[in-house]
């Protein structure tokens, strides 16, 4: 009887591995018509390639970085024929050497502007550049508006001056 219960035990064991078995094989073959489908749709509809590329790229941020130096130190108040003077920064991180060109400007009216200074500087990636500016204001007005633009890149900063 015992080798009986053995025979049986083991026909028991052989249909479950088979069963297991079966299963395994009907997964895999999903999973090859899935990855198989996948390369098909991939080769075929591009939009689907961009999208997965797009997805999976990880691309570096690029911006520049315009400010101030000692912010605090602006010159505030107009005073006739006196030399005013700031400093502002153009920080490159671009991931590349870029030129900067730029423009100052006081904005004496939204339709008036006078031309301070403008240039362009080369600035080598993740370097920057600090630049010094000087103007006097020569006519009688009670606000303006000083700023810099940075031509290219649709950048500005500004500060304002008001009377004494």
């Amino acid at each position: 009887m015992a080798k009986h219960r053995k025979i049986n035990d083991n026909r028991i064991i052989r249909k479950i591995n088979y069963k297991r078995i079966i299963r395994i094989e009907l997964l895999l073959l999903v999973v090859c018509f899935i990855v198989v489908g996948s390369f098909r749709l991939f080769k075929y509809v591009p939009s689907v390639k961009e999208a997965l590329i797009l997805a999976t790229t990880v691309k570096p941020e690029t911006f520049t970085e315009l400010y101030f130096e000692d912010h605090l130190s602006l010159p505030d108040k107009i005073t006739l024929f006196k030399k005013n003077n700031f400093k502002f920064t153009i920080h490159n991180l671009e991931n590349k050497d870029m030129e900067y060109k730029y423009e100052i400007y006081v904005d004496v009216t939204k339709e008036k502007k006078r031309m301070i200074d403008k240039g362009s500087v080369l600035i080598k990636n993740n370097e920057y550049k600090t630049i010094s500016e000087e103007f006097t204001i020569r006519i009688p007005i009670r606000r303006v508006k000083v700023a810099v633009n940075l031509i290219s890149k649709s950048q500005q900063i500004h500060f304002w001056m008001g009377e004494e």
